[in-house]
């Protein structure tokens, strides 16, 4: 056995030797045997490498190897907004690490793509739409959670960031699974727990594990595989509980949520042997929405409340206004937004300063293209640097500095911008975006229309560097929570 496992080594050795960059490849780090430019690829803050270090040494699109495989790394703004537009950047890598969180499948919509995609996207798009995905069907129910939050923190002067994980995803699951939890619901906080481990154990911009997927067994904690395996294995059986009570419980004529409306177009396929529609893709649609869900509102509105401690003058801004469009009488709505700019720009800038997504999702390109004159051959993962936008001197100006006006008009009145890519861009835009942007518009305008923040006597001034991870959130801090009178 130890001979083969040394034989295999050495092939495995030489093999990766003989391995090249492609030919008239963008220039990057350097390569080694078996493993590349992976040791070459910080671990934690890559995209500040990237954008800070990378575009100024290797340019706008940097050439890397992932083992024996090409890899892209694209830096530059107008190289990433070019990439989103074009068809050839858009499909997904297939690893080791996307087929073991689906069954050892392609399933789901988030790691796929092809005619599989196509429908299982396009289904889950237009029903979760029936269901008010993002409408204002689903205010009541934001509404409802933010006002639970509130009543609770009423009652804790000083408070730990990171209570927003639960009330954001109720309002996603009311959708998806048609419950609601307590805030105080063990079983659920483990869930979102471990999921939140899952994001803060992966590197966005690769896995040693999808390059050696044998050190999983040999070193399963310092490939990081042991907490993720956990995560998964407990998100999938979550769902496949409230899937099979679903089942039990399931009315032909009505559909109470999107696990009810995915089971019947289950029936309806059954027996046709290439069907896409199976109880494993719909758990993996399940975990792909809610893990994306739970990080994306979660640490947004983290975000909100550290920047706003940091600059309470900006907060005033925000209260100034809120008082003077919603009063105090009832709470903010979304009829309320047009006429809240300074609130919408304040959300936008927190969004673009630092943002949750600072990498996206791997792609994967489709056949052999052509980049700022570089060879792009077919099957090339590409890692597009969304921060390379978001923090563009060129664009922004003053990209380090906190500054909602940005997004104003001379008028005061809010202005979109179309490099504010947070949320994806082109094909693969994030169906969560209007469920995502209504919450994060809620809960931030009731959260300082009800309280004002201020960091507590004796701690230290929180900072803004990001945990790394799949997503960043912000290092712990604590808060004082003063209720307005």
């Amino acid at each position: 056995m130890i001979i083969l496992i040394f034989v295999a080594f050495v092939a495995l050795l030489l093999y990766s030797v003989l391995i090249f960059k492609p030919k008239n490849f963008p220039p990057g780090p350097p390569c080694l045997p078996v493993v590349g430019s992976i040791p070459f690829i910080p671990a934690k803050h890559v995209q500040f490498t990237m954008v800070k270090k990378w575009k100024k040494q290797y340019g706008p699109v940097v050439g890397l190897m992932l083992g024996s495989k090409p890899a892209l790394a694209v830096i530059g703004a107008e190289e990433c907004l070019e990439v989103f537009r074009r068809d050839e950047f858009q499909g997904r890598p297939d690893t080791f690490n996307s087929r073991d969180r689906a069954f050892n499948k392609r399933l789901g919509f988030f790691f796929t793509d092809g005619p599989f995609w196509v429908e299982q996207r396009r289904f889950t798009l237009r029903h979760l739409r029936d269901l008010g995905f993002g409408k204002k069907s689903l205010e009541g129910i934001i509404l409802d959670e933010a006002e639970v939050l509130i009543k609770q923190l009423q009652f804790n002067e000083i408070q730990k960031c990171g209570f927003f994980g639960v009330p954001a995803i109720n309002v996603l699951w009311a959708v998806l699974g048609g419950e609601r939890h307590s805030h105080d619901d063990r079983e659920f906080k483990a869930l979102l727990q471990k999921i939140t481990r899952l994001f803060r154990t992966g590197n966005p911009s690769g896995d040693i594990v999808d390059v050696l997927p044998f050190l999983r067994l040999i070193f399963p904690n310092l490939a990081g595989y042991r907490e993720r395996n956990i995560a998964t294995t407990g998100g999938h059986n979550f769902f496949r509980e409230a899937i099979r009570q679903h089942a039990r419980t399931l009315d032909e004529n009505e559909s109470r949520d999107f696990i009810d409306v995915y089971l019947k177009e289950m029936k309806k396929n059954d027996g046709i042997n290439n069907t896409s529609f199976t109880e494993d893709g719909l758990i993996t649609i399940l975990l792909d929405l809610f893990s994306a869900g739970a990080e994306s509102v979660a640490n947004s509105l983290d975000y909100c409340i550290l920047y706003l401690i940091l600059h309470p003058h900006i907060q005033k801004k925000v209260q100034d206004e809120l008082d003077a469009v919603v009063g105090r009488s009832r709470r903010p709505s979304l009829d309320d937004k047009p006429r809240l700019p300074y609130v919408e720009a304040t959300l936008t800038e927190v969004l673009r300063i630092n943002p949750i997504a600072p990498l996206t999702p791997h792609h994967r390109v489709l056949k052999d293209t052509k980049l700022n004159g570089y060879d792009i051959p077919k099957d090339t993962t590409v890692i597009i640097c969304s921060y390379g936008v978001l923090s563009d001197p060129d664009h922004w100006g003053d990209p380090e500095v906190f500054r909602p006006e940005r997004f104003l008009d001379s008028n005061g009145k809010f202005m979109k911008d179309d490099w504010m890519i947070n949320f994806g861009s082109g094909k693969r835009f994030c169906l969560g975006e209007s469920l995502a942007r209504n919450i994060l518009f809620i809960f931030f305008a009731t959260f300082f229309q009800e309280f004002s923040l201020s960091i507590p006597e004796g701690d230290p001034k929180p900072s803004t560097m990001p945990q790394s991870g799949f997503t960043t959130a912000p290092y712990p801090f604590r808060m004082k929570i003063k209720e307005r009178l």
